[in-house]
């Protein structure tokens, strides 16, 4: 669940260069997401409020820095490995964010890509598949707004 969180927090806010000239901004900037995320391995799922912070660099590619999960029992020990994670705007509302990692109280998940929609500032993405068995979903919404240009 926390993975998931995790993935959506990066899908917000990371990237790698930018494809087809896309980018995401505020460049130079820091930012916050928060949602809900959702982790499910071996049939049992954990759902939690995520927390990210993360920023975009002076060539619009995201940057997931770090994040922390809470509500049900087990979320406050999901831990984000391989960060920073680095996210790349693919269109006009949709992101990759690349090499997710995470452990939770369910099983470690990833390495593994994440694509994720990004519109209005909201990262959302649904029963996206990571290596080690797992799927997740979330809703972050970034603060201030993460967007993507061309």
């Amino acid at each position: 669940m926390k993975a998931v969180i995790a993935l959506a927090a990066c899908t917000m806010l990371a990237g790698t260069a930018p494809a087809a000239a896309y980018h995401l901004i505020p460049e130079n900037s820091t930012f916050t997401g928060t949602g809900k995320t959702s982790a499910t391995k071996n049939g049992v799922s954990l759902p939690c409020k995520a927390n990210f912070t993360g920023h975009v660099d002076k060539k619009g590619i995201g940057y997931v820095d770090s994040g922390t999960f809470s509500g049900q029992v087990g979320c406050s020990t999901v831990g984000l490995a391989n960060l920073p994670w680095k996210s790349v705007a693919r269109s006009a509302t949709r992101v990759v964010i690349l090499n997710v990692q995470f452990t939770s109280p369910i099983g470690d998940c990833g390495p593994g890509s994440l694509k994720v929609r990004l519109s209005d500032g909201v990262i959302s993405f649904k029963n996206q598949s990571l290596p080690g068995g797992c799927t997740v979903t979330g809703k972050i919404t970034t603060s201030p707004t993460v967007s993507i240009v061309p």
